[in-house]
């Protein structure tokens, strides 16, 4: 577990939203996961974005489904991020609405962790980024547009 970072195993959909609220500090939140369409689905092609839109910025709460026989998914949060939607097309014509979290204070993570062997920076130098897979969900404080 990172510093400053809160974690929980939900093993209900009531147990997963007590903790958003708890993590988050309030009860008016967005809810976002990203989306695949198209037939083949096939995730490992060539992607064009079309477009990023800022979701959001702050502290958030990412839950990941783990393999069990029954609904437990890991979820945590803490620190500063900026949350992105991005409209992505595959060249095989699958549309992805990908949810992509940027962690802008890596300074207290493991400078052995895969982040930082691939991009060749170490923590705290520079925001790092990822997408999160169609089966990951998101929880942020709800922003008026």
């Amino acid at each position: 577990m990172k510093k400053g970072q809160k974690q929980n195993c939900a093993t209900s959909l009531e147990s997963m939203v007590d903790f958003g609220i708890f993590m988050l500090g309030t009860n008016n939140v967005k809810v976002i996961a990203t989306e695949v369409q198209g037939e083949n689905q096939m995730l490992l092609q060539k992607y064009t974005i079309e477009e990023v839109e800022q979701i959001g910025e702050g502290v958030n709460m990412v839950c990941h489904k783990l393999n069990y026989a029954y609904a437990v998914h890991f979820c945590h949060g803490g620190g500063s991020t900026k949350t992105f939607m991005v409209s992505m097309i595959g060249v095989d014509g699958t549309k992805v609405k990908a949810v992509s979290i940027c962690h802008k204070d890596t300074s207290l993570w493991n400078p052995k962790g895969l982040p930082f062997v691939v991009l060749n920076v170490k923590p705290g130098t520079t925001p790092i980024c990822h997408f999160l897979q169609d089966d990951q969900i998101a929880f942020l404080p709800y922003q008026e547009a």
